[in-house]
């Protein structure tokens, strides 16, 4: 991939976003109002925290993040089925209607939240162990395993069986070469993210699905590509 495709994905999202905004907007309302909920707790409860710990050098304040941390959870959650809702909406799949109900795409099949999970946790376990070497390859293996879930997925959805180690391990031979392309797409969307912070969050209800929406494009171009390559086939998505 070079940068004309990366210019045509945010054209792309961004014509599709303008022109459905409605929709767009409706399918990520849910989880953009619990991540709001839960970084207003975060902050209150760490404010509260800190006071406390003026008086109490032994204070645990563990505890009063919790209750955030299930909002981020759930806030993650429903973010994934709106990106699989958008990979579906940009294959022809899926129609824009329903955008509240498609939020929950991850729950569709107990299948898809199952594997979610273990591949988020794996994800976060291989992550972490090579940040311990330097932050630097903990993040080139976070875009290495970027993609494993929607890999299971397909495979799942064509009957096949994947275990999430083999799912990371396809996303990761799939994110061979293009890990610097979707780096730079991302660092392309600093100046809206910026534009969030400045507005208190309201410019994340036209900038999140943007995002999501290119990140989705980006995907199913890879796959797109690897089936185009001499000699590959669907399983070894």
């Amino acid at each position: 991939m070079d940068k004309q495709d990366r210019v045509n994905f945010k054209l792309g999202a961004k014509e599709q976003i303008s022109t459905h905004f409605k929709f767009y907007l409706l399918l990520s309302i849910l989880w953009l109002a619990l991540q709001w909920i839960g970084g207003t707790m975060y902050a209150r409860d760490l404010n509260w925290a800190e006071r406390i710990n003026e008086n109490s050098a032994n204070f645990n304040v563990s505890g009063f993040f919790s209750f955030a941390g299930l909002f981020f959870f759930v806030a993650a959650m429903l973010r994934m089925g709106t990106r699989l809702t958008m990979i579906d909406l940009d294959r022809g799949k899926a129609t824009l209607d329903n955008p509240i109900q498609r939020s929950f795409a991850l729950f569709d099949k107990g299948q898809y939240f199952l594997g979610w999970i273990f591949i988020s946790i794996l994800s976060a376990i291989f992550i972490s162990l090579w940040s311990l070497l330097l932050v630097f390859p903990g993040i080139i293996k976070a875009y290495s395993y970027s993609q494993a879930f929607y890999i299971y997925r397909d495979a799942y959805d064509r009957g096949e069986q994947m275990s999430a180690l083999q799912a990371i391990t396809a996303s990761r031979r799939l994110m061979d070469g293009n890990k610097s392309f979707l780096f730079i797409m991302d660092l392309s969307f600093i100046l809206w993210f910026m534009l969030v912070t400045i507005t208190f969050n309201i410019a994340g209800l036209f900038v999140y699905p943007y995002y999501d929406l290119a990140r989705a494009k980006f995907y199913n171009q890879l796959v797109v590509r690897q089936q185009d390559e001499p000699g590959a086939t669907t399983t070894q998505i």
